[in-house]
């Protein structure tokens, strides 16, 4: 998710039914229904089975939204300072796009460009980290549960971190269901930002390589190989939606590879 694009001229806004429409910092955002339904399959929806697990997809989701919306700002305000155009954001099915009238100048102002969206979420992960550390009174034992938490290494923490946290959550300095929202940030905002730095067009990480190597079809082939790696092992995996997701990303390198030969 993430995806990055460069559009040359704006088109008027097209005000469909059932998309969000909102402007910050100068920025217009669209979010389209779509994105609704792809957060909900990725949270778990399916298998919903009682309210709390409900709540804990609608936990997810909003950490999504607010991750893609980090990721896709990191995007349009440096585009904007780069370039002076103003840039537009549209969430929907497959993630986040930025599009912006004109590109980067430059190579490096493209690389800083492109490297804002993961920069953003982490960033994102890490303000939660220091809220939590702030409810918990220590910033350290914050910033360790957002280092180990999303890996799932929790009892992995430094002992004084880890029972600073059991502490807080026993005293109701962090309740229960407010650890689960920040277990929630900071598990989307930091694999999403390391999903999208894979080196596999379309993603953030494909674009990068492409700036540092100029070829696009070294990129595409890279993409390629990595994609299907990663398509075979979530299908061992059984995880079905990133065997997809990856699959997707695999042909469409396998296009650009193809169309670039």
């Amino acid at each position: 998710m993430g995806k990055f694009r460069v559009k040359r001229g704006m088109s008027a806004p097209q005000f469909d039914r059932g998309t969000i429409y909102f402007t910050l910092w100068g920025i217009p955002v669209r979010i389209q229904p779509s994105l609704w339904i792809t957060l909900a399959l990725l949270g778990g929806v399916i298998n919903v089975s009682d309210g709390w697990q409900l709540l804990q997809v609608i936990i997810f989701m909003l950490s999504g939204l607010l991750t893609l919306l980090a990721h896709e700002f990191g995007h349009a305000l440096t585009g904007r300072y780069f370039t002076g155009q103003r840039p537009e954001i549209t969430l929907a099915l497959m993630g986040g796009e930025t599009e912006l009238p004109e590109p980067p100048r430059t190579r490096a102002h493209y690389i800083l460009y492109v490297a804002a969206g993961p920069v953003a979420g982490l960033l994102l992960g890490l303000l939660c980290a220091l809220l939590l550390g702030l409810q918990i009174g220590d910033i350290s034992a914050g910033v360790s549960y957002y280092l180990y938490s999303p890996f799932g290494l929790d009892s992995n923490m430094p002992t004084e971190h880890l029972h600073a946290l059991i502490s807080a959550v026993q005293n109701g300095a962090v309740p229960l269901w407010l650890l689960g929202i920040y277990s929630s940030l900071l598990f989307v905002s930091m694999w999403w930002s390391i999903f999208n730095l894979l080196p596999i067009l379309p993603l953030d990480g494909g674009q990068l390589l492409r700036a540092f190597t100029g070829n696009i079809s070294f990129t595409a082939l890279i993409g390629l190989g990595l994609s299907a790696v990663l398509a075979i092992v979530s299908a061992i995996a059984g995880m079905w939606w990133s065997m997809m997701l990856l699959g997707y990303f695999a042909y469409i390198n396998w296009l650009i590879f193809r169309a670039r030969d």
